[in-house]
């Protein structure tokens, strides 16, 4: 039951970007437990004849605790998550951004050699978030295609793994993040209708693409960070301070008219400049709030590590 409760508070971290999964990993004492467990993960699981060892090879009740925890979570909270970027696009992406400011030092300060050679790399992280905001990212109305779901989960639940880097912040940034929340709304509400079905499709495949993620590019971050672990940190520094562009949250939003058809994607709403002084300071008050729960999830870490 412990783990169940300590996979609800992973979900609730991976489902609010600029909230590292990884963070909450090691703030509850399970990290190195958890990504053992993840490294040993491999397709031959799939096979009966060898199901129990790899299950038992990969501490398969504590993932399967942790994984029904999280699902519990993501389910519970992608009602509130559709409503707020929905209805409440501006505050809450100023909480976001709260949160990532207030954590990009975290993936920093793991960097041991700071010099030119490592720290350029922060320059083509940025330059793919913008990159991707640009001219990547998944156009409101748009048919979401299943492959873009696939590869997005897959490198998402890599990111997840690393302390102080939000999975679903790179969901938000190439635009999958609220259609995704959307058909866990919409499976939970109408699973027997042709859209709830359409809904599963798009899980199922997202689920295959964690699961890829977790088998292959798990593997190829570990190998990034043996290797070239400043570059590869530096790197992901340059992916969070790029995607303080998508969480600006000054933008140009539709009219809100009723709660029937709302179709707002924060990814292609074009930023624009604050209105008034009151603008500001409300939306400062939230950015504030998530440089305040950033930082007391630092404190919680500390704290644990003492």
């Amino acid at each position: 039951m412990i783990n169940v409760i300590k996979g609800l508070l992973i979900g609730l971290a991976n489902i609010i970007p600029g909230v590292s999964g990884g963070t909450f990993a090691l703030i509850l004492g399970i990290y190195t437990r958890l990504i053992f467990a993840v490294s040993n993960l491999s397709l031959k699981i799939f096979i009966p004849s060898k199901f129990r060892d790899e299950f038992k090879k990969i501490d398969g009740f504590f993932l399967l605790q942790i994984l029904i925890g999280s699902i519990i979570s993501i389910a519970g909270l992608a009602w509130v998550m559709d409503y707020l970027l929905k209805f409440q696009p501006g505050p809450t992406l100023s909480f976001f951004a709260g949160l990532i400011m207030a954590s990009i030092l975290i993936p920093y300060e793991m960097i041991d050699k700071k010099n030119f050679k490592n720290l350029v790399y922060i320059i083509p992280g940025i330059l793919l978030v913008g990159g991707i905001y640009k001219f990547g990212a998944i156009k409101p109305g748009s048919e979401l295609s299943l492959l873009v779901v696939f590869i997005s989960a897959a490198v998402a639940i890599s990111a997840m793994i690393l302390p102080g880097i939000s999975g679903s912040f790179i969901l938000l940034v190439v635009g999958v993040y609220q259609p995704v929340i959307g058909h866990i709304k919409n499976f939970l509400s109408h699973p027997e209708s042709n859209q709830g079905l359409y809904s599963f499709t798009v899980l199922l495949v997202f689920g295959l693409g964690c699961i890829a993620g977790l088998v292959f590019f798990v593997r190829v971050m570990k190998y990034l960070l043996n290797k070239k672990r400043d570059k590869t940190l530096a790197f992901l520094v340059g992916l969070v301070v790029g995607s303080l562009i998508v969480l600006w949250p000054f933008k140009a939003y539709p009219d809100i008219v009723s709660a029937e058809k709302v179709e707002i994607a924060i990814i292609t709403a074009k930023n624009t400049l604050p209105s008034s002084a009151g603008e500001i300071f409300y939306y400062l008050v939230f950015f504030i709030a998530g440089i305040a729960g950033s930082k007391g999830m630092e404190l919680l870490e500390k704290n644990r590590d003492n």
